[in-house]
């Protein structure tokens, strides 16, 4: 039995509401449903278009990887973890993509010390 794409199913087609912090043609980012709790920002930026993973050729199309890009941008700046001097990082799936079969790029910022 295949893997559920559940964001690709769910959240793309609007049968799971997120807090979108990014969209243009090609791209989605969104604040995660279910959040890393040690993480003060989780957001997700996933192609609208079926990408399998970060090895597959559909992967290095240039204005897909721009368009991530400006989502990544987009939620450091609309989230402030641009401005926080604790930096943050993005991680993406490989060939390995865990709970979904869809690429998809978490952008995620430390807690900050109080």
């Amino acid at each position: 039995m295949p893997r559920r794409d559940w964001y690709c199913e769910d959240i793309l087609t609007g049968k799971v509401k997120v807090n979108i912090l990014f969209e243009d043609d090609l791209v989605l980012a969104f604040h995660h449903p279910f959040p890393d709790t040690k993480a003060k920002v989780h957001a997700v930026a996933v192609p609208k278009k079926h990408v399998s993973s970060a090895m597959s050729p559909d992967a290095l199309d240039g204005k897909l990887l721009e368009s991530l890009l400006k989502a990544v941008q987009a939620v450091a700046i609309t989230t402030g973890i641009d401005k926080t001097g604790e930096g943050f990082y993005v991680t993406f799936n490989a060939e390995s993509p865990g709970v979904t079969p869809h690429m998809h790029w978490h952008i995620r910022a430390p807690i900050l010390k109080q």
